[in-house]
């Protein structure tokens, strides 16, 4: 196939939507002719003119979407068509915002197929008139991989964590809109010691950095090549945001992460165990157990922190073994298959971790 991928490749991947788009390149690229295209080029002329001259079958917007997203899309098929191709256009709403005064032009810019992950916005675009299908995003489980108590130890040392105390993570950027605040309370406990790694895609809130380190929290601000190690030199990870809201968000900064956080997805392929609020897509792929809890309050993540064994076998590997990023991959292939010829099987996800 030919397949021309829009997203974010610029810089070092130590983000989410980075992350994404580069996975998703370095895999398709091994077996089909495919452009990478920044998003933020996508007006200059010499880039349309690429993209026209490729001549792709699917174009995919890998993240957002935002109105601006949907009218460029709108705009490269006009292109493409005008030259006599025929081109799908697919969008990844991994992040979606469209304000109240967008919204109605949905339905008349909507792309063939739109992959989605948290269900209030599958019913959102289903209310305007798109095709959807739920997609999760994947994870590297050769790289993010458990580590035994050896290891750990090792691996504190380097990183100058303390080995007699409970690490608890979290890995985001430091914005309010993290919730990251939540954590000076939980570094107040006795024996516990928590540690930020912040990514240097977006520029930090260097006010709410500061405060994170006077209450004596440890923060990480610089790009890390192997993120899997912070993973493995710790206990347990948490993820406080609240996804409240079951519509569109009032602002694109009330946003504090993509629908399915990578984060958590890297921490349980180091078979972390994962303490969360009802984010996004997990409670759709996610049963909790022992080792993967969901806290509807910030108080009980308190609680379920103070109770939760730092040498618990958590389990919570064995969760993400579908979505290793390779089989992630080939259902994406197999949805490109179906636009490109359709059939009557439809768009539903077979992949369904526990």
């Amino acid at each position: 196939m030919k397949l021309c991928l829009i997203g974010d490749f610029s810089g070092t991947p130590d983000e989410g939507m980075k992350n994404v788009s580069r996975t998703t390149y370095s895999l398709l690229s091994q077996r089909h002719d495919v452009i990478a295209v920044t998003s933020r080029d996508i007006l200059k002329p010499q880039t349309q003119a690429r993209i026209r001259a490729f001549n792709p079958q699917i174009i995919h917007y890998l993240h957002g979407p935002t109105i601006k997203s949907l009218i460029l899309l709108k705009y490269l098929k006009m292109l493409i068509s005008e030259a006599g191709h025929s081109v799908k256009t697919v969008v990844s709403a991994t992040r979606p915002y469209f304000p109240k005064i967008t919204q109605r032009f949905v339905p008349y810019l909507k792309p063939d197929l739109v992959l989605t992950q948290s269900e209030k916005f599958e019913k959102f675009f289903k209310a305007n008139g798109c095709a959807v299908t739920f997609f999760p995003n994947g994870v590297d489980l050769s790289k993010f991989t458990p580590a035994d108590a050896e290891e750990k130890a090792t691996l504190r040392r380097q990183l100058n964590l303390p080995e007699d105390k409970k690490i608890i993570l979290h890995v985001g950027h430091i914005k309010a809109n993290r919730k990251l605040d939540f954590f000076m309370d939980v570094q107040k406990k006795d024996g516990v010691q928590v540690v930020v790694a912040g990514g240097t895609h977006e520029k930090a809130d260097e006010d709410l950095k500061d405060e994170l380190v006077r209450n004596n929290i440890i923060v990480i601000h610089e790009y890390l090549k192997d993120i899997s190690v912070l993973y493995k030199a710790a206990d347990l990870y948490v993820f406080p945001i609240e996804d409240d809201k079951t519509g569109m968000p009032d602002s694109y900064n009330q946003i504090g992460a993509i629908d399915l956080p990578l984060s958590i997805l890297e921490a349980m392929g180091c078979n972390l165990p994962v303490i969360t609020t009802r984010f996004g897509a997990l409670p759709r792929l996610f049963n909790p157990q022992d080792g993967f809890v969901f806290a509807q309050r910030k108080e009980l993540i308190m609680d379920l922190i103070q109770a939760m064994p730092a040498d618990i076998d958590a389990g919570t590997r064995n969760m993400v073994v579908p979505l290793d990023w390779s089989q992630v991959v080939e259902g994406l292939e197999q949805r490109y298959r179906m636009l490109i010829k359709p059939s009557n099987i439809g768009f539903g996800y077979s992949i369904q971790p526990q």
